[in-house]
């Protein structure tokens, strides 16, 4: 996966990049909306292998492999704990033959095993955010001329002249 953005701070082998919104939500304003802020960028630290300074324009690669591991872990591991809670607690009520709400209950077993998934899944992150395995990767600086929130745009002035 490719994003464009804008060194804010060469840390070495790592810089912080103000990454540029994405051409389909640049004037959605959802990211400011939940966070509480106006802030219309998102900061990251990317490792700089090429020693991109302050103020450059940069691509960064992200392994899409990665990206997807971790899609699946926040989204689709705690949603199949919630309904793996819900159904064990129904099997579990059914076998102890115990007088309580059933489905309220099951809910309820469904939302706490989906809690501690998260708990664990949060134990994992702070390992990994320091792996640079899952970190995105400064690939080349992008010429000043070059519009780089625009990726057709600046494919297509790149010498494709028919």
């Amino acid at each position: 996966m490719e994003q464009y953005g804008l060194v804010n701070e060469n840390k070495g082998e790592t810089a912080t990049v103000s990454l540029q919104r994405h051409l389909t939500c640049e004037k959605c304003g959802r990211c400011g909306i939940l966070s509480g802020s106006n802030r219309q960028d998102t900061i990251i630290e990317a490792l700089n292998p090429i020693q991109a300074g302050k103020g450059q324009k940069v691509l960064l690669e992200t392994d899409d492999r990665r990206v997807l591991f971790v899609s699946f872990m926040l989204y689709l591991v705690p949603l199949g704990g919630l309904i793996s809670g819900i159904f064990l607690w129904l099997t579990l009520v059914d076998y102890l033959e115990l007088a309580v709400n059933r489905e309220l209950t099951a809910v309820g077993a469904g939302f706490a095993l989906m809690a501690i998934i998260y708990y664990f899944i949060r134990l994992w992150d702070n390992r990994a955010k320091d792996n640079p395995n899952y970190k995105p990767v400064i690939t080349k600086l992008i010429e000043n001329g070059l519009e780089c929130n625009d990726p057709l745009e600046q494919i297509n002035n790149e010498g494709n002249d028919y």
